[in-house]
């Protein structure tokens, strides 16, 4: 089953209070979920990524006997995560959840061109 990921940093305080959004797509559920977030663009990147690694934990009926496959534009993220990237330190403890996730859930994290990146559909970016 596909899903996907993504991080849109607005880059200014919206009236809210947040400067991102947050999103995740999986289409063969009709799931798409959108939230605010204050951070800066990676952040909001991880955030996007961990709210659909805890989505998947929390629902596992939704997802038993499927292969996952999990999807973001964000190359440096994804090589963090896949490759053992050391990323800025204050991104350690966000790469520590998505690696722990990753002893849970089994799923395999792939780059795609932000184009090809259904959790983005309708978000300026």
């Amino acid at each position: 089953m596909k899903c996907f990921f993504y991080g849109y940093s607005r880059g200014y305080e919206a009236l809210t209070g947040y400067n991102c959004l947050v999103s995740f797509a999986i289409p063969d559920l009709g799931i798409v979920f959108r939230a605010q977030f204050s951070g800066e663009h990676e952040e909001c990147e991880y955030a996007s990524l961990l709210a659909l690694l805890e989505f998947i934990e929390l629902n596992p009926h939704l997802f038993k006997n499927k292969r996952l496959e999990v999807f973001g534009d964000d190359y440096e993220i994804i090589s963090q995560i896949n490759q053992g990237v050391r990323p800025p330190r204050d991104l350690e403890p966000y790469l520590n959840m998505a690696v722990g996730y990753k002893h849970k859930i089994p799923f395999t994290l792939h780059w795609i061109p932000a184009q090809e990146n259904l959790a983005q559909d309708g978000m300026a970016g």
